[in-house]
């Protein structure tokens, strides 16, 4: 039998479980039995039927969680917002004798012992992506019971981010290296591109060349974009041309960002309404 085949899900009672042998992954399970008494349990234990007997293939440290807590009434509790009380989700409080949801599966030997190293790599395997990570953390407002986080670790990661978002900006771009012998430099290239359609977002201008002068009084302002994103804001704009006809790609920006302000100040008015005139006058579109 080279893989795996599912028999059945059933809660077993623990005395019934026997650890994987030789796991040689180490967890935390007091960090996983404070998840279970906040969340309960929220993922089976994968058990292979032997025929003689149940082990745990994948889920020994939740075993060794549940073992801990042992039956019920427990006591443990979890305080939320500094005031309400919640009962763990394991026991409720109550009288528990303890039980773990299984995946009862059946398998050979060299099965089994697959399940359970992917099992451990598969949860040491690839990274984080760190800002994503903080803002879950940081959507929970603190209340981070169960989570295996604390308000620390949010900290220490926030500092984190931070400090490489300095670390990019302190580094300078490489210079090119000066050619060899003694060939004067040449004088800089000027662009002929013609400028870019009002239907795209213009590119800047390319490596070696200057950019054309500016008309007097106006500015340039650089955004730089991902590719993806880069062809979303042009479909942005190009949409946004049906109300502003005539209208460059550097005035639509503006407009957008006019409407998105009124958006965020209608939150303090009294009703909190915003309608589409009033949108479309607070980017300068001209009255009907």
């Amino acid at each position: 039998m080279s893989q795996a085949t599912y028999e059945r899900t059933a809660d077993v009672t623990l005395g019934d479980l026997r650890p994987f042998p030789g796991n040689a992954r180490r967890g935390d399970p007091a960090v996983i039995l404070q998840s279970l008494v906040r969340t309960g349990q929220f993922r089976s234990l994968i058990v292979r039927d032997t025929g003689d007997g149940l082990v745990v293939l994948a889920g020994n440290h939740t075993l060794q969680a549940l073992l801990a807590h042992g039956p019920g009434p427990c006591g443990l509790t979890t305080t939320v917002d500094g005031e309400e009380l919640l009962p763990c989700a394991l026991c409720g409080g109550q009288e528990w004798a303890p039980v773990a949801r299984c995946e009862i599966v059946t398998c050979d030997d060299a099965t089994a012992t697959r399940i359970n190293l992917v099992d451990n790599k598969a949860a040491q395997t690839g990274g984080w992506d760190e800002e994503a990570l903080a803002e879950l953390i940081a959507g929970l407002d603190g209340d981070l019971a169960g989570t295996g986080y604390t308000d620390q670790d949010l900290a220490d990661l926030v500092a984190a981010i931070e400090e490489a978002y300095e670390d990019e900006e302190d580094e300078e771009p490489e210079q090119p290296a000066a050619p060899a012998g003694n060939t004067a430099p040449a004088e800089p290239a000027t662009s002929s591109a013609p400028p870019a359609s009002g239907d795209s977002i213009p590119e800047g201008p390319a490596p070696g060349t200057v950019a054309p002068p500016m008309p007097d009084g106006m500015r340039s302002m650089l955004l730089t974009y991902p590719a993806a994103d880069r062809d979303e804001a042009a479909r942005l704009v190009a949409a946004a041309r049906e109300v502003f006809h005539t209208e460059d790609a550097s005035v639509i920006v503006l407009r957008a960002l006019r409407t998105l302000v009124a958006v965020l100040d209608s939150r303090h008015a009294h009703d909190g309404v915003v309608t589409v005139k009033a949108l479309l006058l607070a980017a300068g579109a001209p009255e009907a």
